[in-house]
């Protein structure tokens, strides 16, 4: 998306925000034995915190995209298996093959994604 840098900055910024705060509702873990996203972690408040700095967003963002992705695997590995069980055939091919979580932790990755590429000097789309 074309726009100066400062609309970009803020446009990351928010982005941010929202993906930290859906993986806070969703008391997002990056395996078993790690912690819940919350005040616990410093990557929750390097996304939340809006007197941080930009370098801390855009690391926590890719930090958590790759915690969010190997999740978005795990749960789509789950979901087809029970939805090859529970579901009828999708004739259009859209429905989603995850779980509730795994469709949403997609979401999250995609908006990390686009913050990511937005806080980086030069860009000047979205790419997800």
């Amino acid at each position: 998306m074309q726009g100066s840098q400062s609309t970009k900055l803020a446009q990351a910024r928010v982005l941010t925000l929202y993906a930290g705060r859906w993986l806070d509702l969703l008391d997002f873990q990056a395996h078993e034995a790690a912690p819940v996203f919350s005040p616990s972690v410093s990557t929750y408040h390097d996304m939340l915190d809006t007197n941080g700095t930009d370098a801390a967003r855009l690391a926590a963002c890719r930090a958590m995209h790759r915690h969010v992705l190997r999740r978005v695997e795990a749960e789509c590995v789950q979901g087809e298996a029970t939805h090859a069980r529970l579901r009828p055939v999708d004739p259009y091919g859209h429905r989603w093959r995850t779980t509730r979580d795994g469709a949403a932790l997609e979401t999250i990755a995609h908006m990390l994604s686009l913050a990511t590429n937005l806080f980086e000097p030069g860009s000047n789309q979205f790419e997800g």
